[in-house]
């Protein structure tokens, strides 16, 4: 814990904040307007990074089987070597350090703030784990067996789950600060009156 402080401290000013928010959502960008609605559109269906309930054997069979070498190629690179690559450690950089300032500005010093910082780089593991079965299923590497999908669709959803985690802490510290300010500005109005 004290290494992901120390990196916290040096990422969560507003400045780097902004700066893993563009580069995250910069990159966010180019997957949702660029690769992936190529892919989609090739397959007929969401492609497997974007199914929050996960799939099974059939559909990646199906997602395996409509995927041409052209399209294969484009998801391994440069969605899942390069922008999948670089995107969950900026989100979770991003997530964490935002997390880090919002419980600094509350006061928040807990045993459940900590393991709520470490919640983001669980939910990056988890894509990154996702993204190899991806690639190695796209690249036919394995055959997407029962275990495999498992697996894969798993990691996908556990990706889902606590990035989802994080965002709901996030809104709850940004209510408590909004409150805190809140009510640090009524104490000062009412001893001003006084």
């Amino acid at each position: 814990m004290p290494i992901i402080n120390s990196l916290l401290l040096k990422t969560s000013s507003i400045k780097n904040i902004i700066i893993l928010f563009v580069a995250s959502h910069l990159i966010l960008l180019v997957i949702m307007t660029y690769t992936l609605p190529v892919i989609n559109n090739q397959i007929g269906t969401t492609v497997f990074d974007l199914q929050p309930f996960g799939y099974s054997v059939s559909v990646a069979e199906s997602i395996i089987n409509k995927i041409d070498d052209q399209t294969a190629d484009l998801y391994i690179f440069p969605q899942l070597t390069l922008l999948d690559l670089f995107y969950p450690v900026l989100l979770a950089l991003f997530l964490s350090s935002l997390l880090f300032r919002l419980s600094s500005l509350t006061e928040s010093k807990s045993r459940m703030t900590s393991i709520l910082l470490i919640i983001p780089y669980i939910a990056m593991l988890f894509d990154y784990v996702e993204n190899v079965f991806i690639l190695l299923m796209i690249s036919k590497s394995i055959d997407p067996t029962e275990i495999i999908v498992l697996l894969s669709s798993t990691s996908t959803i556990l990706k889902g789950v606590f990035t989802s985690m994080t965002w709901i802490a996030i809104l709850v510290y940004a209510v408590k600060w909004f409150r805190d300010r809140k009510s640090r500005k009524n104490r000062l109005t009412v001893s001003d009156l006084s």
